[in-house]
């Protein structure tokens, strides 16, 4: 079973290499060539728990990397694409897409299986990549049914590889064959492997999945706004009506919810032509949600600025941890991090300080942030802002830290990894956060 996967981001890559583990010989190809070169040298090109460890056991044996298809001299049986499909200036970017589609059409020679696995809007499968391929397979005079799935990659960043062998699969094909011979490719990674009608079916699937929790983190969040109106902690409101209460699984609060899924789902998920004929004469609960969530780290910024303009302090120097898009499960993954929008609106009026335990420091300061270690961050701070939930941040000694920052310190607390009662006898620590006054 030879298997050629296009496109070693996130996607492909952590699917590659949980499939060269397990036996299946995998043709990667990545056109960038600095990650080209740097996954040729057997070093990743992203962070996620053990991907070190099973890049050296495959590299150059199960898992070689390519910069095209016609460099790989053995025969194919499954094309998977998992190319990226980013959103920009608020519309979605097929290019990458198409490319990969085209390249794959020109190198079928009978009936091998194409898989796709980028994330993309319900019935771009069928509507556009199918018509690309099926366009260079009667230029190559191939007359055989082309066999095609939809199968959605559903991991978390940060424990993908480990997911990748547990997880269900979803798979939905053309047709019979297409459906069976992709069943069986994924079998290698898990028994659980589920069927379903239709290609659309399967491209919904994964739309709904990350849409769900951004609606989800929307309600929190506005829990957590409307709290702060009238007086009240959030935090406790939710953590204390979830106890022993089975109905309520109500998420905790957050300084935003961002990332290259959750941020970019609920409108992929909307682009669809009839669906948005649908919400064009209807409120939409999931755009409204994606909008709320996109709100929350201007609203934050907002009320930091209110807060340090009531201090008298000359310095006004903002200290900021965390700029990954989440701290746990742990990655460098900055794209479309919270923290981001925070800096945003912050650091043409303040001095920005910055800090990540995974996140290197050209990344931190290409924000027009200063990184640098916990202790100079601290040090004459006006502000210390937690902005993601990263486990190396939970054990601080946080009130000798913030004794050596400024007077008075605004300590922002995002995820409430301290508990407040800890600043009752700090008179000059004022704890905030959000869903807190």
């Amino acid at each position: 079973m030879n298997v050629a996967i296009i496109g070693l981001g996130f996607v492909g890559l952590t699917l590659a290499l949980s499939l060269a583990d397990r036996g299946v010989k995998v043709f990667g190809v990545e056109k960038d060539q600095k990650s080209f070169s740097t996954l040729s040298k057997g070093i990743p090109t992203l962070k996620e728990k053990g991907i070190q460890q099973i890049l050296e056991r495959n590299i150059g044996k199960n898992f070689q990397v390519f910069q095209s298809l016609e460099e790989i001299n053995s025969k194919i049986s499954s094309f998977i694409i998992c190319v990226a499909t980013p959103i920009k200036n608020g519309k979605l970017s097929t290019n990458q897409l198409k490319k990969a589609s085209e390249d794959v059409g020109k190198n079928i020679t009978n009936n091998e299986l194409v898989i796709i696995r980028s994330t993309i809007p319900i019935g771009t499968t069928r509507k556009v990549i199918i018509p690309i391929i099926e366009k260079e397979l009667k230029k190559n005079g191939i007359k055989e049914s082309l066999n095609i799935v939809f199968a959605p990659e559903r991991t978390a960043e940060g424990i993908a590889l480990k997911e990748l062998n547990e997880l269900p699969q979803i798979v939905g094909g053309i047709n019979e064959i297409s459906t069976i011979k992709a069943m069986d490719l994924f079998r290698n990674l898990t028994s659980t492997v589920i069927q379903v009608s239709s290609i659309e079916t399967a491209e919904m699937i994964k739309l709904i999945d990350n849409s769900f929790r951004d609606v989800r983190f929307a309600y929190s969040n506005e829990i957590a706004l409307l709290c702060e109106q009238i007086g009240i902690d959030a935090h406790e409101c939710i953590t204390k009506s979830n106890i022993h209460y089975s109905r309520n699984n109500i998420a905790l609060p957050s300084p935003g919810v961002g990332g290259p899924c959750l941020s970019k789902d609920p409108y992929l998920l909307t682009s669809n032509n009839e669906i948005k004929k649908f919400i064009k004469n209807n409120q939409s609960v999931i755009l409204t949600g994606r909008t709320f969530n996109e709100s929350v780290p201007k609203h934050l910024a907002k009320k930091i600025i209110k807060k340090i303009k009531k201090k008298k302090d000359e310095t006004k120097k903002i200290f900021v941890m965390g700029f990954a898009f989440k701290g746990e499960p742990e990655t460098s993954d900055v794209r479309q991090s919270p923290t981001l929008d925070v800096i945003k609106e912050l650091k043409s009026d303040f001095q920005m300080f910055g800090h990540d335990p995974v996140v290197p420091k050209e990344i931190i300061e290409k924000t027009g942030t200063i990184s640098c270690s916990l202790e100079e961050g601290f040090k004459n701070a006006d502000c210390v802002i937690i902005m993601n939930n990263h486990r190396s941040y939970r054990n601080l000694d946080i009130i000798e830290l913030l004794k050596n920052s400024s007077k008075s310190c605004i300590f922002v607390d995002c995820w409430r990894l301290y508990d407040k009662k800890m600043f009752l006898d700090s008179p000059n620590i004022e704890y905030s956060g959000i869903g807190i006054v």
